[in-house]
């Protein structure tokens, strides 16, 4: 009799038990998919995509390729070269670069209407200056003499952020002097 009524009390116990275990993984699965549910709305209000954000950014990718009749371009050229003070390199020298940039925008994109005009690029033109000046500053002479690629990208990016848009696709330097 005491077997008898021992095991009944381990079979309540265990029934008790599995309504708890599952009213644990329901409060916790509907916890779970609201969660969900706010991260995907975070995601959707700032046109980002678990592929990587296709639609999102400004990366020169989102551009596509444009067409020469769609290119116009402003920049840093002339009188109007840039010297550099860059950043000290094995030697231990003080070096400077000498540069000339240009940047190419997209004339088909809706934001080249309001930012591409020349009055508004000469209202921004020290802060663009200052972003290129930023961004050499941090490589030595050598680093820019084996590969300008980074450091293009970073003013671009850089760049792209100051206009909030992706009307600028692409940064080139041309008449590039180092001492």
């Amino acid at each position: 009799m005491k077997k008898n009524l021992l095991s009944i009390i381990i079979l309540a116990l265990l029934v008790v038990n599995i309504a708890m275990t599952g009213f644990m993984l329901l409060s916790v699965m509907t916890t779970n998919s609201q969660t969900a549910k706010l991260i995907s709305d975070i995601a959707t209000a700032l046109e980002l995509e678990a592929s990587g954000g296709a639609g999102g950014g400004f990366s020169p990718d989102n551009s596509g390729v444009v067409e020469v009749s769609n290119i116009a371009t402003f920049g840093f050229t002339g009188q109007d070269k840039l010297t550099i003070n860059l950043k000290p390199g094995a030697d231990s020298k003080s070096h400077y670069m000498v540069v000339e940039v240009v940047f190419s925008m997209n004339t088909a994109s809706p934001d080249y209407a309001t930012y591409g005009s020349s009055e508004s690029l000469a209202g921004t033109r020290e802060l663009v200056k200052s972003q290129i000046t930023n961004v050499l500053s941090k490589y030595t002479m050598e680093e820019l003499q084996a590969d300008t690629q980074a450091a293009r990208e970073e003013i671009l990016e850089g760049v792209q952020t100051l206009y909030g848009s992706a009307f600028i696709y692409d940064v080139t330097f041309s008449s590039v002097l180092y001492n």
